[in-house]
């Protein structure tokens, strides 16, 4: 087990709230192909800043909920109790070809090939639940980021991994990876939201066939939700604030990370927002 995160704060009535936001209801959530042949939910659970006594119950509610997409790290350093909760939701009879779990390689790690092929291994081991369904460059570190890249391939081809992505490129970097890379990245994940619409970013890359993923959605409770255009759309739609935001990220990115106490308890997936409405937020 890696040691403990010093820069992970610790929320501990996490697992309650998330609980309690969350609802009894389940949610229905689309999902997108990726290039590799696999399904990907549009919504997925992110496990940062969840303490480690409260892993099971968080993910334990997201699962009750329909959510079989989560998203880890090695930075987060609670893989194990995440792996721990997910083979203890497989023992119930389920298999674990219904989840889709990513794992991301921080930038201390990205110091020489071996050492970012290392951490995306010990994540691998820390989840336990066989090979993980995406590894991740979790950000392109200037002179790193191409050499972890190409030595994390090694996993797909191994049999580890059974694809990879990108975390926080731009195109440039983009560019500068796919002047090497042979296994192409499935996912790119950034920040993306109303007050911080990265168009050309979305644009991009899904024109070059990568799923965009956007983490932060919510600004983690920030300015967003207080912002009159999301304000004013929610009040006419009859949703709060938060899932106007939600459901304005899948209609601009593909995806949307969901920091695990700001799921709300309706489907955002159930309802459209008016091209007018997207396009005025």
């Amino acid at each position: 087990m890696r040691g403990k995160n010093l820069h992970v704060p610790r929320f501990r009535c996490l697992g309650a709230a998330f609980l309690l936001m969350l609802g009894t209801g389940k949610v229905l959530v689309p999902t997108v192909p990726l290039k590799n042949g696999a399904e990907m939910q549009r919504l997925a659970l992110g496990l940062y800043n969840v303490p480690r006594d409260q892993v099971k119950a968080v993910v334990d509610a997201g699962l009750a909920a329909g959510l079989r997409h989560f998203d880890s790290a090695s930075f987060y350093n609670n893989e194990v109790e995440c792996g721990e909760a997910l083979k203890s939701w497989m023992a119930s009879g389920h298999d674990r070809s219904e989840i889709f779990v990513t794992t991301k390689v921080w930038t201390t790690d990205l110091v020489d090939p071996e050492s970012a092929c290392r951490s995306a291994e010990i994540s691998i081991e820390e989840l336990d639940i066989g090979p993980v369904d995406l590894v991740m460059v979790h950000w392109p570190m200037p002179s790193k980021h191409v050499e972890a890249y190409v030595a994390l391939e090694k996993l797909v081809r191994s049999g580890k991994a059974k694809g990879l992505g990108i975390s926080n490129y731009s195109p440039a970097d983009y560019e500068e990876l796919m002047k090497v890379a042979t296994i192409e990245p499935l996912v790119n994940t950034f920040e993306n939201n109303p007050l911080l619409y990265r168009k050309e970013w979305c644009d991009y890359f899904q024109e070059k066939g990568l799923i965009v993923q956007a983490y932060k959605p919510l600004q983690r409770g920030g300015p967003v939700l207080e912002s009159p255009a999301v304000m004013d759309i929610a009040k006419k739609a009859g949703k709060t604030p938060a899932q106007v935001c939600l459901r304005w990220n899948l209609d601009k990115a593909q995806l949307g990370c969901l920091k695990t106490f700001q799921l709300q308890g309706s489907d955002i997936t159930a309802f459209v927002l008016p091209v007018k409405c997207v396009e005025h937020i």
